[in-house]
């Protein structure tokens, strides 16, 4: 549900954010450009929305650009405000719909979603507190959740039927689209890894930091040895998987002869990749080096690359298009709502 998603997400995040931080931002007035921001901030067909509400938006946008490496200039706030308050004005139109057509949310099913967003976190005691680190308490996320509940049954009730994906259209998009249902080509690749450790950090004397250079050299050293030694029965025909099980120091994969799978260039580290792209099937590699030792490749198979036919995603493209004309169509049912109702802005 989109509700559990979006919401547990934004939720998680926050407890990142230092807890100190909660009881200042509630403190500080409501306020855009400097100016102080009305109690409510839009009526729509009488029924006043708060302030509070549009805080509540606001933070949440602010966070989450935050998240992306975007932080939003005090001179961008109001705008973005004005826009947010479009989609709180909107939230309210679909509310309002919903009552007319006799819509109701059980307070079950409320209940149960919030248990389902509760049971994310450790304990009650932090679920609350990032709440409140969004201006909400548990009656406003019950709210959010109903509003939330009623807007998928008014889609599903006013816009799921009329939506509509012909044959054409699908076959249009696999068409359009050939790259996305290409399977890329995989490489079938095995290897004998030996670990090297890392220089050691900063030691409290010039001794003990010299002591501890020294054991990494005289380990790392121990370790090159050790792979240009499997090179040399690799290279002499030694059995690859063999060696991997009796040799090898990754615990993950030796048992299965050092198979690392089916591999695409962009799935593995840059050293492993570039070597196994060069490789020719049943072709084994020098000794590789990686930042977790030392390595030799052996491809085992090219497995080409292939469009995924489409019998095999006609289902799947069928399900995004009713989504894309879903939302289309949802869009132009609130806008219309909106047209016909009573809206005041006093922001």
């Amino acid at each position: 549900m989109k509700l559990k998603s979006l919401l547990v997400l934004f939720l998680l995040l926050l407890l990142s954010l230092p807890q100190t931080l909660v009881a200042k931002d509630k403190e500080t007035p409501f306020t855009l450009n400097g100016k102080l921001v009305p109690p409510v901030v839009a009526k729509v067909n009488g029924v006043a929305l708060t302030a509070e509400v549009l805080q509540r938006e606001l933070f949440a946008f602010r966070f989450q650009s935050k998240q992306m490496g975007k932080e939003i200039e005090p001179a961008e706030e109001y705008s973005i405000a004005r826009e947010l308050l479009q989609s709180v004005v909107a939230r309210e139109l679909i509310v309002q719909k919903a009552a007319s057509l006799g819509i109701t949310i059980t307070d079950e099913k409320v209940k149960l979603q919030l248990k389902n967003i509760e049971d994310q976190f450790p304990s009650h005691k932090m679920f609350i507190t990032a709440l409140a680190f969004q201006h909400m308490n548990i009656a406003s996320l019950k709210d959010k959740i109903r509003r939330t509940l009623l807007e998928d049954e008014v889609m599903r009730r006013e816009i799921a039927p009329k939506v509509k994906v012909s044959d054409e259209a699908i076959l249009k998009y696999y068409e359009d689209n050939r790259t996305r249902f290409t399977k890329p080509v995989l490489y079938r690749v095995s290897h004998i890894h030996i670990a090297t450790i890392s220089p050691a950090g900063k030691a409290e004397d010039k001794a003990s930091q010299e002591k501890a250079e020294r054991l990494t050299k005289m380990i790392n050293a121990e370790a090159e040895e050790k792979i240009n030694s499997l090179l040399k029965k690799v290279q002499a025909g030694g059995d690859f998987a063999d060696l991997a099980k009796r040799f090898s120091e990754d615990d993950a994969t030796k048992e299965a002869g050092g198979f690392l799978g089916e591999l695409h260039p962009g799935s593995t580290l840059p050293e492993i990749s570039e070597a196994m792209v060069k490789l020719k099937e049943e072709e084994t590699s020098g000794v590789i080096q990686s930042k977790f030792g030392y390595h030799i490749l052996k491809l085992d198979e090219i497995i080409p690359s292939k469009l995924i036919p489409f019998s095999a995603t006609k289902t799947d493209i069928m399900n995004l298009l009713l989504k894309i004309e879903t939302k289309k169509l949802f869009t132009i049912y609130v806008e219309e709502l909106g047209n016909s109702a009573d809206i005041k802005v006093f922001l």
